[in-house]
């Protein structure tokens, strides 16, 4: 959450920047005409002491309360021993629309604190506390949000209410400054948002916070969610996985993966060896597809899961780059992947899927299916199944689990041989 409060922070204060430039610009000219330095200066000065004093104060003093309220609301208990209570300074200085928000108690899933968690203005300096539910009486929520209503209703000259920014949750929204700031409508808001957000990645931080987008945008991939992505150090493995979130990657693994997704924010052609590295961080999201999650499973089934895994992933590589706003420029990635160690046993499940003349999409969507919803010591039987069940022939179970045996240990030339010597038991089908 931490990462994401400052993010805000840095694009509210790149839209702060861009909304006193735009405000500036306006004193360049008068009548069609260069207006002299002088008096350009004398405005912007004003201008520059608007933003720079009076608003930098309230929005420093804002930001403070607001990303303590985000903290305060991130550690909220959640055994349901408290309801949150609304409390102000309580002294001579606060509002009166907001000291009649005092003491209302509620639980903390009630629609009043998406709204109406402090602060709930400029210089606001109201809180939210855990209080025990058998020592406060419940308030009413309808009340309680009528309550909050009137104490974020400011009418300006315009007509516009001016505090209805302010009905917002920091912590549950992860945001610092108000989501519906007038900053954030100005003219070419947009593009400076853009510009920030469009800012390239350059450690395996900014790997992790890119991802958990694309985590809450295809949470089909992350069945126990997303937590990080960190380097390992391992010299045998491109990347790991514990299957409830954590992702681990090779420093090599990493950089590369980085520079494919900067081409791809830039628009740039993804090269071969970043299509690799992206290809493994794949592999290992797929993994926390499943299910069922991790468990015990002997040598031979985890060679087994892995095939299952990487012949899914291999086929959905271009919805993948697809999805992180690329294109795969290596289709043959789809076919062949060299810097992994299944590449022979998939290559030679992709032959055998053309040996049994099956129908290699519903193939995929099969495998893909017993991946995601069966535990991984039962991969064999959805392989087995996607080729039976595709096939052109009649081909028995277990000639078909002894040729997959096969193909986890055999080159590509000799399975090929194995293939020719048994299309005998290819059956056609009555």
């Amino acid at each position: 959450m931490l990462e994401k409060l400052q993010n805000d922070t840095f694009i509210f204060s790149g839209l702060r920047t861009h909304a006193q430039l735009l405000e500036a610009s306006s004193f360049l000219m008068e009548d069609g005409k260069v207006r002299s330095f002088d008096a350009f200066a004398k405005d912007f000065n004003q201008v520059n002491s608007r933003y720079n004093q009076d608003y930098l104060q309230a929005e420093h003093q804002f930001a403070v309360s607001s990303s303590q309220s985000a903290a305060n609301w991130a550690a909220i208990d959640q055994d349901g021993r408290y309801n949150l209570q609304y409390r102000t300074a309580n002294d001579d200085r606060v509002r009166a629309d907001h000291a009649a928000l005092q003491d209302i108690t509620l639980p903390s899933d009630d629609s009043f604190w998406m709204s109406y968690y402090p602060p709930n203005g400029w210089r606001c300096r109201c809180t939210a506390v855990e209080v025990r539910k058998t020592k406060f009486e419940v308030s009413d929520s309808v009340k309680a949000n009528e309550a909050g209503d009137r104490a974020t209703t400011k009418i300006g000259a315009d007509g516009k209410n001016r505090s209805e920014i302010f009905r917002f949750n920091p912590g549950a929204q992860q945001k610092v400054f108000p989501p519906k700031h007038p900053y954030n409508k100005l003219k070419g808001a947009d593009e400076v948002k853009k510009i920030i957000d469009d800012q390239p990645l350059k450690t395996v931080k900014d790997l992790k916070n890119h991802f958990e987008g694309f985590a809450k945008d295809n949470k089909e991939l992350f069945a126990r969610g997303f937590k990080e992505i960190k380097i390992t150090r391992s010299k045998k493995l491109n990347g790991f996985t514990d299957m409830n979130g954590m992702i681990a990657l090779t420093s090599q693994i990493t950089e590369l993966s980085i520079g494919g997704i900067n081409n791809i924010k830039s628009g740039k052609p993804t090269t071969l060896d970043q299509e690799r590295a992206l290809s493994t961080l794949h592999h290992e999201i797929w993994h926390n597809a499943n299910k069922p999650g991790n468990m015990y499973s002997t040598k031979d089934q985890t060679k087994t899961m892995e095939l299952a895994n990487e012949f899914v992933a291999r086929k959905t590589l271009p919805e993948f780059m697809k999805k992180l706003g690329g294109k795969l420029e290596n289709e043959e990635l789809q076919n062949h992947r060299s810097n992994t160690a299944y590449n022979k046993m998939v290559v030679n499940y992709d032959l055998l899927i053309k040996w049994s003349e099956s129908d290699p999409k519903k193939v995929v969507s099969d495998v893909k299916t017993t991946l995601v919803e069966d535990k991984y010591t039962e991969q064999m039987r959805g392989l087995v199944a996607a080729v039976k069940n595709n096939s052109k022939y009649d081909i028995k179970d277990s000639v078909i689990e002894s040729l997959i045996k096969y193909a986890k240990i055999y080159d590509n030339e000799k399975f090929v041989e194995l293939l020719k010597a048994n299309t005998k038991l290819r059956i056609e089908r009555k």
